[in-house]
């Protein structure tokens, strides 16, 4: 047999309704004398809002049908497909992508286009003072992953600190309940006990929630590798532009140094060995037996 109708329920609504839903639904609880999740629960069921709004779904029987009535001509003669010869309706369009600076497709930011004319003043400030170099940009990506890192570091560390393994959620309202107060008896001297109102906070609900917090840290965790990681790429490319580099280069200097000077002296045994006499030429000459020798 299916469950009577709770009548509050119907209080319930017409309350928060008529107050054009602005009142509170603890409050609402309290006077029905329910709990607020029962009250949340019924609004969602019963599409309060919805009701508010004038946006509560229509009957089947009173839905619309589809298409045209019967008799419209309205279409007649329409096949379907492109537009007729001769229409103009969409002269100036030429389709494909948003105009430029549309931003419809925006959510979070991670690919916008960058346009100088949609910067703030601020942006464009900074777009003038950024320091483009790539060793200042590698030096401040690093700080950046440096602080990333200690705050995950931290939330770690205060998960564990407060780690349990349940939470208890305790909802309190207010309600009037009767307490025996003393109170000075005039007619006959001393005190008497009288029976008064008082409100006072009192539990209505509780609700105790059971999970794992090594979760939580296991996903910091995992999180925290992949920035230790990007730290550790940029400061391999940071020691590779300002270290590695510059030494490699010098060491490839000196090495081109030493073989001309090797060429030379391998030069100079060549034309004593061949006995060649240098002071006497012309310059014509000269010029050729230095080629030779690979010397011009």
């Amino acid at each position: 047999m299916a469950r009577p109708r709770d009548p509050r329920r119907d209080e319930a609504k017409e309350a928060w309704l008529k107050s054009n839903g602005e009142a509170k639904l603890k409050d609402i609880a309290t006077y029905l004398g329910v709990s607020a999740s029962t009250i949340r629960k019924w609004k969602a069921q019963d599409r309060w809002e919805d009701e508010l709004k004038g946006s509560a779904p229509k009957s089947k029987r009173s839905a619309p049908k589809q298409g045209a009535p019967k008799g419209n001509d309205n279409a007649k003669g329409n096949k379907g497909g492109a537009a007729p010869k001769g229409n103009k309706n969409a002269v100036g369009n030429s389709g494909g992508a948003a105009p430029r600076g549309n931003k419809n497709a925006l959510t979070t930011g991670e690919y916008e286009s960058i346009l100088f004319d949609t910067l703030t003043e601020e942006e464009q400030e900074l777009f003038s003072i950024v320091d483009t170099s790539p060793v200042s940009q590698i030096e401040e990506n690093i700080r950046i992953l440096a602080i990333r890192e200690r705050r995950m570091l931290q939330r770690i560390n205060d998960i564990i600190e407060g780690m349990t393994e349940k939470e208890v959620r305790i909802l309190k309202q207010l309600r009037k309940t009767k307490v025996p107060v003393e109170k000075p008896d005039f007619e006959n001297g001393g005190f008497k006990e009288v029976i008064v109102n008082k409100e006072e906070l009192v539990v209505v609900e509780e609700e105790e929630t059971t999970y794992r917090k090594i979760d939580d840290i296991l996903k910091i965790e995992d999180a925290l590798t992949r920035v230790q990681n990007q730290k550790q790429k940029a400061i391999k490319l940071l020691f590779e532009m300002t270290e590695a580099y510059p030494q490699r280069t010098e060491i490839a200097l000196r090495r081109l140094k030493l073989d001309e000077e090797a060429a030379k002296k391998d030069t100079q045994i060549d034309l004593v060995k061949d006995n060649v006499d240098l002071s006497n030429l012309s310059d014509e000459e000269l010029e050729k037996e230095l080629k030779k020798y690979g010397l011009s």
